[in-house]
């Protein structure tokens, strides 16, 4: 019994009270952030959008056919405005991380991109991005999708997961040219509108 004791004292003088595993975990809390500046690649800045930026953005969330491909909600122009200043809130809850992808040459915005649907738990994070079409075709969806792939690590994530809905080849491409490796076909995922598709699943660790 004396030498368990001592060997717990030991134990303990090393790791404390809890077991190694759970200790560091404890240390290390996973929130959702990026630094004031955004963070930057590829002629690319993620950051959190202004009031400046609503009209810029607008289109992705008023016309259907961008709001379809992009899973994003429906807003007008005074509901984005709104929900900008919520943007940091939600952020520091683990609910969402929602940036403007801006040029950094021109100063253009030119899409944007998400991290959602936390599992600090579980180490593991969802991704969104999407393109404005005046911007398309000049590499930058892929440039953002692996962007918040590198940055979600940084935040101590081991699994980042992108669910693109079946029959959208563009968005597929678009996290295959990032990295994401395809897993399948994942039935009846929700969709900010309520309804329920289906989605393929894309996947992306720290070793890809």
């Amino acid at each position: 019994m004396l030498s368990f004791l001592r060997c717990g004292r030991a134990r303990a003088a090393l790791y404390g009270p809890l077991g190694m595993s759970e200790a560091v975990a404890r240390e290390t809390p996973i929130r959702l952030w990026v630094p004031a500046n955004g963070i930057r690649a590829g002629g690319i800045v993620l950051r959190f959008p202004s009031a400046e930026d609503v009209d810029a953005i607008l289109p992705a969330f008023t016309d259907p056919d961008l709001r379809e491909a992009g899973n994003l909600p429906a807003f007008d122009r005074e509901g984005l405005l709104a929900s900008i200043d919520e943007l940091p809130a939600l952020a520091e809850r683990g609910r969402l991380l929602a940036l403007a992808a801006v040029e950094t040459e021109s100063g253009e915005v030119v899409g944007g991109g998400t991290l959602h649907h936390l599992d600090p738990e579980r180490k593991i994070v969802e991704i969104g991005y999407f393109v404005l079409p005046r911007a398309r075709r000049r590499g930058f969806a892929t440039t953002i999708a692996r962007l918040l792939g590198e940055h979600a690590f940084t935040l101590g994530i081991e699994r980042v997961a992108a669910y693109v809905n079946v029959g959208n080849t563009a968005s597929e491409r678009v996290a295959e040219r990032a990295g994401f490796t395809r897993e399948g076909v994942v039935r009846s995922m929700p969709k900010p509108d309520g309804r329920r598709v289906d989605k393929t699943l894309f996947s992306l660790l720290p070793t890809d």
